[in-house]
């Protein structure tokens, strides 16, 4: 199950880059918000970072294929393979949903170039709409778009004066929603404390369920993936031994350990024990991934784009994610907006997540990592 039955080199590279840049940009969230619950969908922003790609130029496009991972690829293998990503969406499984939907607005008078309008619709199935940005209800347009595509988990990812200060904005949508493949007993779920970092308890609802799970266990943490419908889908669990800090586990996780323990992973029987939970989270990306991928990313070199100098202002992530007993529904918006430049093993187990875990939502037919999270303590917002 873990191996994705992708035989698209290009595809698993990108897949593979997505995944690297992922877990590189959760670090860095964790880093700089310690104790705080992180959920983000990196494939979210990758996607729409991907896309903006398409019209870099010069050292700015150098600075995005470092940050993303994709100076292997060419544009057009990078396109195609993005194609591939989104062309299943919808329709995987029966009691799962997932959804990634992309959009352009431009400011009225703003013409680009009609090649970079025809990649994104062509590749990226995207939708491209010119609005009045300096009217009020242009914010409001566009954060009615997002709501209808994330089934209303998000309903707002720009303000009016966002839009009013930009040329263009680009957006992606992504939305999840599986039951599992076992669904936890409501009569099982339990209040227990969760042991924060600080050594403080706080009381959460634990869901519990026991049988037969893919489950792997390495000196300093144990890990379970838990399926939604047949099995496509799946949430992992990456639980820190008591010992070990999840400070210390953020650090080790990148593509190459990733891939090492998903190869790890084996049939066994025992119990898990999770909390059932819902994480909102919300940020300005922009910092983070010019701290990832230097200053450039947010130059003007996107001539490609043929509107004029534009620059990054601020690339907006929100992400909503509800575990319960019947599955899991998570949804996250990427928002890029660009201004006018400046002319500048087979034993019985217990896992109990009372403890601060990393968590990841993976599509298993083609490896792509679409969420990941770290929860400090499930009762927080």
């Amino acid at each position: 199950m873990h191996t994705p039955n992708v035989t698209n080199p290009d595809l698993n590279k990108l897949i593979a880059a997505n995944n690297d840049f992922g877990f590189r940009l959760l670090s860095w969230l964790a880093q700089q918000e310690s104790g705080k619950n992180i959920f983000i969908s990196s494939f979210s922003v990758a996607m729409a970072l991907t896309i903006v790609y398409n019209g870099a130029e010069s050292k700015t496009k150098e600075a995005l294929a470092e940050l993303l991972g994709l100076s292997e690829l060419g544009l057009q293998q990078i396109n195609e393979a993005n194609t591939t990503l989104m062309s299943p969406t919808g329709v995987i499984d029966p009691k799962v949903q997932l959804i990634i939907a992309n959009s352009i607005w431009l400011c009225n008078g703003i013409t680009p170039s009609s090649n970079f309008i025809q990649q994104i619709k062509d590749y990226y199935f995207g939708e491209v709409n010119s609005l009045n940005f300096e009217q009020p209800s242009a914010a409001d347009i566009i954060n009615q778009w997002v709501a209808d595509k994330t089934r209303n988990m998000i309903s707002k990812i720009v303000k009016p004066l966002d839009v009013s200060m930009a040329i263009l904005i680009l957006i992606n949508a992504i939305y999840f929603k599986g039951i599992w493949a076992k669904e936890f007993d409501k009569a099982r779920t339990v209040e227990r404390d969760f042991h924060k970092l600080d050594g403080s308890r706080q009381p959460c609802q634990m869901m519990s369920q026991s049988g037969s799970y893919d489950y792997y266990e390495a000196d300093d943490f144990q890990a379970i993936s838990l399926p939604y419908g047949t099995g496509r889908l799946s949430m992992y669990i990456f639980l820190p031994a008591s010992t070990y800090s999840i400070h210390d586990f953020q650090k080790s996780i990148n593509a190459k350990t990733w891939g090492n323990w998903l190869d790890g992973f084996g049939e066994a029987e025992g119990e898990v024990m999770i909390p059932r939970l819902k994480i909102e989270y919300g940020q300005d990306l922009l910092k983070g991934l010019i701290a990832l991928g230097g200053s450039e990313i947010a130059a003007e070199d996107f001539a490609g784009i043929g509107a004029g100098p534009l620059q990054i202002s601020s690339v907006m992530h929100k992400a909503i994610v509800e575990v319960n007993e019947e599955g899991t529904e998570a949804a996250a918006v990427t928002a890029v907006l660009m201004v006018r430049g400046l002319s500048r093993p087979s034993k019985r187990f217990t896992l109990i997540a009372d403890r601060p875990f990393f968590m990841a939502i993976r599509d298993n037919g083609t490896g792509a990592v679409l969420f990941t999270g770290i929860v400090w303590n499930p009762t927080q917002s």
